[in-house]
């Protein structure tokens, strides 16, 4: 387990989902009040605990657990973590504080995604109790002592229930999925940080994606704390690349569906895309540890891509 500081009292966390390094951080912001933000699964909880030891953070002074919405890579160990720390109360989109009390739908959702790796993946999921949970407003504040002050945001586009943690000291956005992914090993091939946005089922919403990124846009931010994976710096680039890549996304979707195609095909297209793109880096191999590495986040997102226009649809 190991422990890194990015600065201004912020540290990363990677607690190893899948059985992986760089695919899940979860971050420690020290201050008078300490917050963690993002649990990951159950299964790196032990190391977001040592982590909080190493740092000499007593089970008593942290304040907040706070998780950029309820998918269970981001906030399948809030129960568990809970439990470590009895003063902690776990901070939650409004949408999905039930679902955090209660967690049994959103595991038989994710049982019927992942199938026989569930357990492997998520381990047990417990509820937090009731009065453990708070939903903040859109725009609330935390005061964590010594002048940090962290602001929430409400922030749709990857699922309603999504929210976002600013913080002016570092001029950084904690940013769940709402800003894509940051892929550490295609950053190191081509010299520079490789982001795609994560769209997957049931509620990628393009629209409401760019009100995020316009709403992002205006807090002066340049650090980027993304929980797959790591800090990035020059988040103006990375917004404007989002915004570029969720219209590319729905084009394509719209395209392939309109031709007769399905999940399958949007699946083709976007492999296509990120190779085309690689390719401006020179001579790039299509490595297995690349492909093995993006190929659960390229299929979730074309099944999201596909989800969104079923829905549309129906309207």
């Amino acid at each position: 387990m190991s422990v890194v500081s990015l600065g201004e009292n912020i540290y990363q966390v990677d607690v190893n989902y899948q059985g992986e390094s760089e695919r899940t951080s979860s971050y420690i912001i020290l201050a008078e009040k300490v917050a963690i933000f993002e649990t990951g699964a159950t299964p790196g909880i032990s190391r977001l605990v040592e982590a909080t030891k190493s740092l000499g953070v007593s089970p008593e002074q942290l304040a907040y657990i706070i998780v950029s919405h309820i998918h269970l890579d981001h906030s399948g160990g809030a129960g568990a973590l809970v439990r470590e720390f009895p003063n902690a109360r776990v901070l939650v989109h409004p949408r999905g504080a039930k679902h955090l009390i209660d967690p049994s739908r959103l595991i038989n959702a994710a049982r019927q995604l992942y199938g026989a790796s569930f357990d492997v993946l998520f381990g047990d999921v417990y509820p937090v109790p009731e009065e453990r949970v708070h939903s903040p407003e859109d725009g609330e504040t935390l005061d964590l002592g010594s002048g940090r002050i962290l602001t929430i945001y409400h922030t749709p586009g990857h699922a309603r229930h999504h929210m976002v943690l600013h913080d002016p000291a570092s001029r950084g956005i904690f940013s769940g999925d709402c800003l894509g992914g940051h892929y550490p090993l295609l950053s190191r091939l081509i010299g520079r940080p490789y982001v795609l946005p994560i769209t997957p089922p049931s509620e990628f919403d393009p629209a409401a994606f760019m009100e995020t990124f316009g709403r992002l846009a205006g807090l002066n931010l340049e650090n980027i704390y993304f929980t797959h994976f790591g800090k990035v710096a020059g988040a103006s680039d990375v917004i404007t690349r989002n915004k570029e890549l969720v219209r590319v996304f729905a084009e394509t979707g719209r395209h392939v569906l309109s031709a007769g195609g399905g999940i399958k095909e949007i699946e083709e297209a976007l492999w296509s895309m990120l190779w085309g793109e690689l390719s401006q880096y020179g001579e790039f191999n299509r490595e297995q540890s690349i492909i093995d590495f993006l190929a659960t986040d390229m299929g979730l997102n074309a099944g999201g891509i596909a989800n969104y226009f079923e829905r549309m649809k129906k309207r």
